[in-house]
């Protein structure tokens, strides 16, 4: 047994052959003794062989930085405890980085290019070798590739509106906008609500991941003042309907403005005067519950209408207000409001009296013919010959015969009789049937 040498003590016959292991990091040198013995004599004087065991040069197990980035110099300067050791070191064609095979001798320099999406391992083969004995060890790094920053943008924007700034995404990575005044941000998609000209500029990203940083990308955001100018108006096809009919309303909102208009809403609550029918838009949405026509955006020049159709109630507030609004500035707001007032009118023909002289019902009154001084008033029997005209009507009609054929007097028999009202304001004319009774 040799201190330095891990193999155990031995003996034979004929030439050693064992191969011997040096645990210590300095030449150990061994010792074999020889006896030599013929036709059973044995030569009292033997000799021995030394054999100096020259230890494995060994590399420092320590690798720092294991992983390094994609266009970066990877250095590697060799360490051993025994003097004397030279090295060398390969490095063979790896797929994945564009470098092709390279080799060289003591400490390593080289710029490695990941020409992947993902990370690389890179193997160096090292050579040490002390008094002709080599010894070789791997050395591995990991490869990171750069990032890509893309940013992209909805510049140009209009002031009041609001910025996005919007970046490819990338597996594990981290987000880095700057901008004018200051700005930074660490989510990927970032927005700026309410823009200002001090916004415009030049906004920057960085995007991080396994510890490689990209090159940054720059956008360019432009805010115009782009000052709208939006008008609403609001129209009824009749001021002064009868209670209980039905009236259309219309609401017209133009882009008079030279730019395009965004986030454009009309308020038009419907008030206690008038009960909700129904509703067409021609872009947008409308609720009725909350009064709110939600157009979006308009381009310069055009319009777009809502027509409300609604019952006049008899009693509350008939005037209705449409309010215009949007996301940028408007250069005019006085045309932004448009209100209308209708006038309801107690409006009622009966179907039937009963001229009897007794007071009551005496005459066919007509409810709210007054506020119609034009209207033209006709009865015909129903043989179609005209009985009674008026023009104006002012409820006097006894159910006497006044024009035509009159026999056995102007009393008229009780029958059904038919009418044609024509009010003078332009409506339709009103048809409808009398029963005359006794």
């Amino acid at each position: 047994m040799v201190s330095g040498i891990s193999n155990a003590s031995g003996s034979g016959t004929d030439d050693p052959n064992e191969t011997l292991t040096d645990t210590i990091s300095s030449v150990v040198n061994v010792t074999y003794v020889y006896t030599v013995s013929a036709n059973g004599c044995v030569n009292p004087a033997a000799f021995s062989v030394v054999v100096p065991v020259t230890p494995l040069p060994a590399l420092s197990s320590t690798l720092s930085p294991s992983a390094i980035c994609s266009g970066t110099v990877f250095n590697y300067i060799p360490a051993s405890g025994t003097a004397g050791a030279s090295f060398t070191w390969t490095r063979a064609i790896i797929t994945g980085i564009s470098n092709s095979a390279s080799s060289g001798a003591g400490n390593l320099a080289e710029t490695l290019i990941d020409s992947t999406a993902s990370a690389v391992n890179v193997t160096y083969v090292y050579t040490i070798t002390v008094n002709g004995c080599s010894n070789l060890q791997n050395i591995v790094i990991a490869l990171n590739p750069i990032p890509i920053a893309i940013t992209n943008s909805n510049s140009p924007v209009c002031a009041g509106s609001s910025i996005t700034l919007t970046a490819q995404t990338i597996l594990g990575g981290t987000y880095l906008w700057t901008g004018p005044n200051g700005y930074s941000s660490s989510f990927q998609d970032s927005v700026i609500i309410f823009a200002s000209n001090t916004n415009a500029g030049i906004y920057s990203l960085t995007v991080s991941a396994n510890g490689c940083a990209s090159v940054p990308a720059t956008v360019s955001i432009v805010v115009n003042n782009c000052s709208t100018d939006l008008s609403v108006v609001k129209t009824v096809n009749n001021t002064h309907p009868f209670i209980g009919s039905s009236v259309v309303f219309t609401i017209t909102a133009t882009n008079i403005g030279t730019y395009d208009a965004t986030g454009v809403t009309v308020t038009d609550i419907l008030q206690s005067g008038y009960t909700y029918v129904s509703s067409t838009a021609t872009a947008g949405t409308y609720d009725h519950s909350t009064g709110v026509w939600t157009i979006g955006s308009m381009n310069n020049g055009a319009a777009e209408s809502l027509t409300i159709t609604v019952i006049v109630n008899s009693t509350g507030i008939y005037v209705n207000t449409a309010l215009l609004y949007s996301n940028g500035i408007d250069t005019n707001m006085v045309n932004n409001i448009s209100s209308i007032e209708t006038v309801p009118t107690d409006f009622f023909i009966p179907d039937g009296f009963s001229p009897n002289g007794d007071g009551i019902n005496d005459v066919f009154e007509i409810r709210g013919i007054e506020n119609y001084p034009d209207n033209i008033f006709v009865i015909f029997n129903r043989w179609g010959n005209r009985v009674f005209e008026a023009n104006p009507y002012q409820n006097t009609w006894d159910g006497k015969s006044t024009t035509g054929i009159r026999i056995g007097g102007d009393e008229l028999p009780v029958s059904t009789y038919f009418y044609l009202l024509d009010l003078g304001n332009g409506s339709a004319v009103i048809k409808g049937t009398i029963y005359l009774n006794k």
